[in-house]
Order: structure tokens, then sequence, then C-alpha cells
């Protein structure tokens, strides 16, 4: 099990977004933590029909930064993407069986910490799709070269 887990922070810390359109603003920043998140616990995106992106923590974003963001992931995932909250997907009925189970992954930026220089950061970062299905990471980000490239990651909590 630690030599998986060595193998899987090793392999995933030198991960690099390397979106054309990257760059050192907030939504570059974004889109990569985002991407790594996904990529992390992959078996939650198992059959998921959307991906909601909770940003009520974070700095704001300009109606821009998220569009762009939200075109992205519904290019790369061809599912639909929302900007809703927990509460907000349930009234949608964006739900299977019971309300802890949803039919897409949730996504919530709950903290950044942006570096004095701008070219690093770190961000807690949750992926949720049932009580019995969410991981929450810590990810510390550079930005060299043109892209936000993962330098650490750290997995929080599992379920």
């Amino acid at each position: 099990m630690y030599l998986l887990s060595l193998v899987s922070l090793t392999t995933s810390c030198a991960s690099t977004f390397t979106n054309t359109e990257a760059d050192n603003s907030l939504s570059g920043l974004y889109l990569a933590a985002l991407e790594e998140v996904i990529s992390t616990d992959s078996a939650l995106n198992r059959s998921m029909e959307y991906i909601s992106i909770d940003y009520d923590r974070t700095p704001a974003l300009s109606d821009s930064d998220g569009q762009h963001i939200m075109k992205f992931l519904r290019t790369k995932y061809k599912v639909d993407v929302y900007n809703l909250t927990y509460e907000q997907l349930l009234k949608q009925g964006l739900y299977e069986g019971n309300e802890s189970n949803l039919r897409g992954i949730l996504l919530r930026i709950e903290k950044v910490e942006l570096a004095d220089e701008q070219n690093e950061a770190t961000l807690v970062v949750s992926k949720y799709r049932s009580n019995e299905g969410s991981i929450a990471v810590k990810i510390t980000l550079q930005y060299r070269d043109n892209n936000w490239m993962v330098v650490d990651h750290v997995t929080l909590k599992e379920s």
C-alpha cells in the first residue's frame, strides 16, 4: 500500500497543466488544480453526468475566466459543467437515489494561498460524489515556463 501511494504521489507531482491558453491568472491556476483533483481517485468520475464547481470560498474570478474554465472542462470531459453549490445541485434534482449520491462530481476550491511572488500557490480542493466517495487534497503549484506545474500533492481526506 505504501509503495502504491508513493508511486501515485510521485506521478501526480510531475503533472503539468499544458493548456495552450494557460497563463499566470487565477483561471490558469484554478484549471491546473481542478485537473489535478479530477485525475485523483478517478473512480469517482465513473459515469459522471456533470461537473459542478463551487467557487464560493475563493478569490473572485471574472465572468470570462469562469466561463473559460467551464468551457475547457465541458470540452475535455464531454459533460455539462455548472457553477452550483451542493445545495443548489440538490434543488436542481441532480442526484440519484438519496440526496447524498450525486450524478456527477462537485469540485470545491476550499482555500487559496497565493505567494507574494505570484508564481506559487497552494490550494485545498475537494471532490465529492457521495458520502462514501469524496476526497480533499492540498496542492502546491508553481508557475514555470508558461505553465502551472503541480509540485506537491497531499491527500487530506478520503472516503
